[in-house]
Formats: structure tokens, C-alpha cells, sequence
């Protein structure tokens, strides 16, 4: 069994692609099988190198590792189609001579007037065969007016062509009604999608091809160039696409849809890979958090869902907390270091015990990466300027009381000694206020927020040096006035 994904270089790696990729690495590894890696790069305008080291770092990043692709090579290369161009080629020539394609003359503009001809007689805006007979004396007066051809395939009249496809079932589509005789081969010479993908999927021995079901119309069209051909088909699945929450196709407008951002935002790679292996396919046991060991035991392609998914952010990022909360420390504090340097940290002086502790602390409170260097500034800054909810609360009157005891309390009754034990008893013992009133402008004066981690833990971690800057400076900011 051989499997590929293919991704075209034009931009940063999608989600929806890439749950394609990952249902292609984990059922390959299922089976002990092949996966190939192959880059579709004849957007010659659009694809770039940059982008396909992006695609390959992004894959790298999540763990997905393939047998065969541009960076490792192997026994079917070369493995990006802009290399390949003399191998179509022959392909092409080999059509046209058995008769299965032909040379179309027709410019742009004359294709345009036709697909409007076509629409004010309420026909289809298919091809309808122009060139398909053209006399030798008609080709060359074509070319004396400087037109450079394309080359269309000839499609067969009244075939059905049969997709046994596994997750869908059994497929049936007309040649008279997949668009007509399409063009393989552009005037500039570059072949077209449906033509290249059939030879490669071919030459490379590619067995199982499991993709979105918007490559469900292009089937037939390989599938016929692969008998024109006399070239093996691979089994096809077609799995369902990915929603926004909208039910429409999921794009930017929806949220973050590059795997590139989510790794900026500090995702892990195991719970990506989990949430879109579950985002179209179920666990016989339920589990929705499964390591992916267990998930390659239980996974396979009939079992992929034919009804579409909608993405849901809130999951995934419930899912990214669940294995950041259950990540070793050590791991969780080296993915942390560069978010926290991010914020523009420095943290070369930074004593590397106490940091750990800090991110301990810190770890079962987030979902991202991202929230630990948004929390980090509460034990790396001097003074921690309050957020929007704590600046509310501190102007009320009664914080104001906490503040002054508190100003009181840290520059006549304690040191650096007994600070960290005494300061939340000394300041119940020093007013009437009591529960949320009293410790949540306690929070608000040490750490700049209403919500974060434990209070008790924090205060030792944050230290009496920094804790007595920030208590002057709220003092001063809200009670002395």
C-alpha cells in the first residue's frame, strides 16, 4: 500500500489540508505502508520555494514523516511536479498521436463569446469541440497567425464512469456531463492539474488516494486519462470537507485556519493532530483525547466520516489545555521560553529553577503556550499594571482601605523573611473586610488581574522586593490622593 499527500506551494499550510495529510500519515503507518510527499508546484506564478518549506516545516512541526519527497527523494521522483515536465510531455504525445487528444487554436476571447453563446441558449458552458477535427491546412493557418494551441482531451460519447469509492460508495458520472473536451496542456505549455496528478498518482505506484470530496468532480476526468493511458487507478476516498460554525467552507473570516498561525499562537502538535483526526472520524470508544498510537490502532478509511465537520475553535483549544496541563514541566518550560521572550523578556539572568516553578505554576491555568507569557509578566515585571477589571475594582472605596493597609502592613511589619507566610494573615487581621472583597484587590495590587493563579503560591514566587514596589505604586496610583 502506497499513500501521498500532495500540497500545492502557494501559501501557508491549511487546516483542511492538512487533516487530509494526517488521515494519509496515520492509516499509512496503520499499515506499515508508504506515505509520499509530493508538491503540485505549476502555479508557476504563485508557488514558491519559500512556501514549500513552509508546507514541510509545518508537516515536520506536527510529527508527519514521509518515505518519499523533494527533501528525501526515493525510487519514484522526481518528487515535484515542475520537474516532471518532460515525463507529461511524453505523455501528451502519446495522446495525441492514439487520437485521445488534439490541438485546440481557440484564443480566450473566443472561448469567452462561446460560454456566452452558450448561456443565452440555456445550454451548459461546455466546450463543444471546435478543433477537434481541424485539417492540417486549418492547423497551419492558425499557427501563421502566431496562435500557440492547448491540448484538449478528447472525451468518449455516452461512457459512464464507475467510482467505487470507499467512503462514499459507488459514484456514477456521464462523460457528456463533466464538462467536455478539457484542456491538459495550456498554450504556455504547462499541464494542467487533473492530467499531471493521474501520471504521478501512476508512476509513483500511489494504491489508496484519500482527499476532500471537493476533488470528487475531478475523478472522472483522471479516471479517463488513466484508460486513455493505460495506466493503473488507485482506490479512491473521498472524505467530507471542513466547516466554519456557519456551515459554510471554512476560511479566514472563521478564525485562524493556517497550521503556521496556530503554532505562533502556542498550540502543541499532538493536540492539532488529535482534534483533526477526530474531526471527521469517531473512536469506537468515545475517547475524544487519544494519544496517537491509539488513534493509528483504531483509525481507518472506511471509518472516515461522509458528513462534513464543523471546526470547532473552542474544542481544539480545550484539547491544546488538556495536553499542556499534562505535559512534563521540563517540555512545557522549554516551548514556553520563546513566548515569554516574545513579550521582550530577558531572560538570561533569570534564575532557571525559580522560572520553572514560575511556569509550574502557571501550566495548569492556560490553554495556549501564548496565555503562560501573557501571565508571565505578573513574577517578570517590577510593577504589573492593571488590566481593565482590576483598574475598575481598585477605584472602588473599599479597595482603597485594602490598599493603605497593605502600604502599612509591608513597610512597618515585614521583610523579606516572613513576608511570603504572613502578609494574607496580616491583612484579614488588619480590616473587617472578609471573602472576594478583601482578596480579590489583594490579587488585583500583586498581580495586575482579577483571575490567574493561586494566590498563596504566587506571593512567594513574585517575591517581597517586587511585591512592595507594586503596593507603592497602587498605593500611590488609587489610595494617596
Amino acid at each position: 500500500m502506497r499513500f501521498r499527500f500532495a500540497p500545492s506551494p502557494t501559501g501557508y499550510l491549511h487546516i483542511g489540508n492538512v487533516r487530509t495529510a494526517i488521515y494519509n500519515y496515520l492509516i499509512s503507518k496503520k499499515y506499515n505502508a508508504s506515505f509520499v510527499l509530493r508538491i503540485e508546484d505549476t502555479d508557476m506564478e504563485r508557488s514558491s520555494r519559500e512556501s514549500e518549506q513552509s508546507i514541510l516545516d509545518d508537516l515536520k512541526w506536527l510529527g508527519i514523516e514521509w518515505n518519499e519527497g523533494p527533501d528525501v527523494g526515493g525510487d519514484f521522483g522526481p518528487y515535484r511536479q515542475s520537474e516532471r515536465f518532460n515525463i507529461y510531455k511524453e505523455y501528451t504525445e502519446r495522446l495525441i498521436r492514439d487520437g485521445k487528444a488534439y490541438y485546440c487554436y481557440c484564443t480566450q476571447e473566443e472561448l469567452d463569446i462561446m460560454r456566452r453563446e452558450s448561456l443565452l441558449r440555456n445550454d451548459d458552458p461546455v466546450y463543444q469541440g471546435r478543433c477537434r477535427e481541424l485539417s492540417n491546412n486549418e492547423k497551419k493557418k492558425f499557427e501563421a497567425e502566431g496562435r500557440k494551441p492547448s491540448v484538449r482531451f478528447r472525451l468518449p460519447k455516452e461512457e459512464t464512469i464507475i467510482i467505487n469509492d470507499i467512503i462514499k460508495g459507488r459514484v456514477l458520472f456521464d462523460s457528456e456531463n463533466i464538462g467536455g473536451d478539457f484542456i491538459i496542456t495550456r498554450p504556455d505549455g504547462i499541464p494542467v492539474y487533473n492530467y499531471i496528478v493521474t501520471i504521478d498518482d501512476a508512476l509513483m505506484k500511489i494504491s489508496h488516494v484519500i482527499r476532500g470530496e471537493d476533488h470528487l468532480s475531478n475523478t472522472p476526468k483522471q479516471m479517463l486519462i488513466a484508460h486513455a493511458l493505460n495506466l493503473p487507478i488507485p482506490r479512491y476516498a473521498h472524505h467530507a470537507l471542513v466547516l466554519g460554525p456557519d456551515k459554510s467552507k471554512l476560511s479566514k473570516r472563521h478564525g485562524i485556519t493556517s497550521v503556521n498561525m496556530y503554532r505562533r499562537n502556542g498550540y502543541l502538535p499532538e493536540a492539532i493532530v488529535n482534534y483533526l483526526a477526530i474531526l471527521g472520524w469517531t473512536s469506537k470508544s468515545g475517547e475524544e483525547i487519544m494519544p496517537i498510537d491509539e488513534i493509528i490502532k483504531e483509525i481507518d478509511i472506511e471509518d472516515l466520516s461522509n458528513k462534513p465537520a464543523v471546526f470547532d475553535f473552542q474544542k481544539l483549544k480545550w484539547i491544546n489545555g488538556h495536553y499542556i496541563r499534562n505535559s512534563p514541566l521540563n517540555d512545557i518550560t522549554e516551548l514556553s521560553l520563546p513566548f515569554i521572550m516574545d513579550e521582550g523578556y530577558c531572560l538570561d539572568e533569570t534564575d532557571k529553577d525559580w522560572l520553572q516553578k514560575v511556569i509550574s505554576l502557571l501550566q495548569g491555568k492556560c490553554d495556549l503556550l501564548s496565555d503562560i507569557s501573557n501571565l508571565a509578566g505578573i513574577f517578570l515585571k517590577d510593577v504589573q499594571e492593571p488590566d481593565e477589571e482590576a483598574d475598575e475594582l481598585l477605584n472602588q472605596e473599599e479597595s482603597k482601605i485594602i490598599i493603605e493597609k497593605l502600604y502599612t502592613i509591608i513597610s512597618d511589619d515585614l521583610d523579606m523573611n516572613n513576608f511570603a507566610n504572613d502578609l494574607i494573615n496580616r491583612i484579614k487581621e488588619n480590616t473587617s473586610i472578609k471573602g472576594k472583597k478583601l482578596f480579590m484587590p489583594l490579587r488585583a495590587v500583586l498581580t495586575g488581574k482579577l483571575k490567574g493563579p493561586e494566590l498563596d503560591k504566587a506571593i512567594e514566587l513574585i517575591g517581597f522586593a517586587k511585591s512592595k514596589e507594586r503596593i507603592s505604586y497602587f498605593y500611590d496610583k488609587y489610595a494617596n490622593k
